[in-house]
C-alpha cells in the first residue's frame, strides 16, 4: 500500500515544513532524505513514519496544517 506523503513535526523543533526530494518513497532503501525547512535536523525513517502515524491517527489528519481538527 502506498503511503501519503505529507509533512510531520520535526522531533526537535516541532514544526511541520519537512524537505524531501521529489519521488521520495518512505519505503525506499536507502531512507531519506527528510529533513526540518526550520532547524536543520534530519529525520531517521522511524521518526518520519511515527510523525506520519501520528499525524494520519488524529482526528482531521491529512494534508493542510498538522494542527488541523484539533
Amino acid at each position: 500500500m502506498a503511503l501519503k506523503i505529507m509533512p510531520v513535526p520535526c522531533p526537535h523543533c516541532g514544526e511541520a515544513q519537512n524537505v524531501t526530494p521529489g519521488g521520495f518513497d518512505p519505503e525506499a532503501e536507502p531512507f531519506g532524505p527528510v529533513s526540518c525547512m526550520v532547524c536543520g535536523r534530519k529525520f531517521t525513517r522511524d521518526e518520519y513514519l511515527s510523525g506520519l502515524k501520528a499525524r494520519l491517527d488524529r482526528p482531521g489528519g491529512g494534508p493542510g496544517r498538522p494542527n488541523a481538527g484539533v
